[in-house]
């Protein structure tokens, strides 16, 4: 790609595409009329529709997003800047998981992030993430301070790849920031960048390591937040959580390319003693690396991080919440490269939500 739709400033974080006023203003057009053509209709009973829409992306923007999802470059990630979102006709900050975001802004970043992302694939969630919403919001929410979750705040949210122990994890997440007026910042860790030893290495290619799922995919969380509807297809979801918490089976850390490999980890949910002392002694090691390695992001409204789940981890540095309806919030989707890969799993009132 052109060096000139990518600025680097490493070491302060991963590049940044930078969009022009014209750019800009066709990103913005396009969301509004998606909006229009049908307002009665929610985006995520659009979708096929935004696939057809996300073609007329300015092609500077999709020419950067195809070479990121067919060679995988720049390794990680990288942000676009520039993109139409004004925090001033947001709303307020949510400030728990029952609240729904509601609004014409809001439901402009949502189309934003439906059509760049199905430029790199198709979008999808979670049948035992907040009903299988397909956009969630990430702010802070009280009582969660100290928690594994992206409702935390005052604690750091632990690097990891998204949904790390799901056999259908994302291929890419998405991050548009709404609202960041206390400079939050999001970590971001490319895999290529560790310098692991050649052990090591093998080692975590190897099957030998455990990953349990995250709180946010329980039956106790979702009950205690959204709610969970009476369907056997949920059932069958939680059942599936609850067996991965029972009985985890072990897999690798890293995979694919020896040369660029995808990695698979969530330190906070992961086993450490595995009765496998090499295996321990791996885990350590690039637990160490990522700790030395991660890079701080501080979004501001309008720009989107695109993190390759399989390629980088990510994270947040703690803060102090106010709950005043100006606290950190951003808005997330998963991007997933084959949709095809979970016919005979996905759900919900789109047919996207994955068990």
């Amino acid at each position: 790609m052109p060096a000139t739709d990518l600025v680097f400033q490493e070491p302060l974080g991963p590049p940044r595409m930078i969009l022009t006023a014209a750019e800009t203003a066709a990103v913005g057009e396009l969301a509004d009329k998606l909006l229009d053509e049908d307002p009665d209709t929610s985006l995520e009973l659009r979708l096929p529709r935004i696939g057809v829409l996300a073609h007329a992306i300015p092609e500077r923007i999709r020419t950067v997003l195809t070479q990121f999802r067919i060679n995988g470059e720049p390794y990680g990630g990288f942000v676009i800047s520039g993109l139409p979102i004004d925090e001033s006709l947001a709303g307020a900050t949510p400030s728990g998981y029952q609240q729904e975001p509601r609004g014409r802004e809001v439901e402009r970043a949502a189309a934003v992030l439906f059509l760049i992302g199905s430029v790199l694939g198709d979008p999808f969630s979670y049948l035992t993430q907040q009903r299988g919403r397909m956009v969630l919001d990430v702010f802070p929410v009280r009582g969660h301070e100290s928690s594994q979750l992206g409702s935390s705040s005052t604690t750091v949210l632990e690097w990891h790849n998204e949904d790390a122990f799901h056999p259908c994890r994302a291929d890419w997440i998405m991050l548009i920031c709404m609202r960041n007026r206390d400079g939050v910042a999001t970590m971001f860790g490319p895999v290529q960048e560790l310098e692991l030893s050649p052990e090591t290495r093998e080692t975590l290619f190897q099957e030998r390591f455990i990953i349990k799922p995250d709180e946010s995919h329980t039956e106790e969380f979702n009950t205690a937040t959204t709610g969970i509807e009476a369907d056997p297809r949920v059932v069958e979801a939680f059942g599936r959580v609850r067996e991965m918490n029972a009985r985890p089976q072990r897999l690798s850390v890293l995979s694919g390319d020896r040369r660029a490999p995808y990695v698979r980890i969530d330190p906070a949910f992961m086993e450490r003693e595995l009765g496998d002392v090499p295996a321990e002694r791996a885990l350590e090691e690039i637990i160490r690396q990522f700790d030395t390695r991660v890079r701080d992001v501080v979004l501001a409204p309008g720009e989107l991080l695109i993190i390759d789940n399989l390629r980088a981890v990510h994270g947040r540095r703690p803060f102090a919440a106010r709950y005043d309806g100006t606290d950190r919030w951003l808005r997330r989707i998963n991007v997933t490269a084959d949709l095809r890969k979970s016919a005979d799993r996905r759900f919900g009132t789109h047919g996207r939500a994955v068990i």
